[in-house]
């Protein structure tokens, strides 16, 4: 195996990893999804919107359990094509996600944010759209790679063959995820740290790579002011 690496645009690399994305042996989505598989349950009734929604993945485990009007948004057509194919009730927007959505101000009952946010340099905008959309009860869920990893160069990629695939992103730290939420009027009500160790169940060897105790991923829950 060679150790080619492309660089390509966001959107131009997940259509691209579209075709394999779900079946994609990648810690990262193993540990969202259970993430989601706990959440889930809250969003029962509830209308939902994801920022960077991919495959749709995220939207049908929250209609699993009972989520209402999910709409979703992603700059990839690939992506958005899976998604579509997956549940066609689905509301899909291919857009940035610091663009405003064609929703009502205080129209959705939780946003989420899975995996998404490391594409994005300023974190501001996308905030600030999730804060717009929220009703006063509802609540904004983020789950991104733990900052201690991606602060080390752990970030989105996959392999195409022989080569592997990354993309532009940015290590986010605590501060500027707290920063940011709280400059658009979130308040932190919850900060998670995922680790392996803390996954119910069967955990394939990447997840385990690092060590049960590591951090894997981080969950903030978000409440408007």
């Amino acid at each position: 195996m060679t150790n080619d690496s492309l660089l390509l645009p966001v959107a131009t690399a997940y259509d691209l990893w579209s075709a394999t994305y779900d079946s994609y042996d990648n810690p990262m989505v193993f540990g969202a999804t259970r993430i989601m598989e706990d959440l889930a349950p809250q969003a029962c009734g509830k209308a939902v919107v994801e920022f960077g929604c991919g495959t749709g993945r995220n939207l049908a485990c929250l209609k699993r359990a009972g989520a209402v009007a999910l709409t979703g948004c992603d700059l990839s057509p690939g992506m958005l094509e899976r998604a579509r194919n997956r549940d066609a009730t689905f509301t899909l927007l291919q857009q940035d996600m610091a663009s405003p959505l064609p929703l009502p101000d205080g129209s959705v009952d939780l946003v989420i944010f899975v995996l998404s946010l490391e594409h994005v340099s300023d974190l501001t905008g996308p905030l600030r759209e999730a804060r717009r959309l929220l009703r006063p009860s509802g609540d904004c869920v983020i789950i991104e790679i733990h900052p201690f990893l991606s602060l080390n160069a752990v970030s989105a990629h996959f392999r195409d063959g022989e080569t592997e695939i990354r993309m532009p992103t940015v290590a986010h730290r605590f501060s500027d995820y707290i920063n940011a939420c709280s400059g658009v009027g979130f308040r932190l009500a919850q900060c998670r740290e995922w680790r392996p160790c803390d996954f119910m169940g069967e955990i394939p060897d990447k997840v385990r790579k690092r060590g049960l105790e590591t951090p894997l991923l981080v969950q903030f829950t978000l409440l408007p002011t």
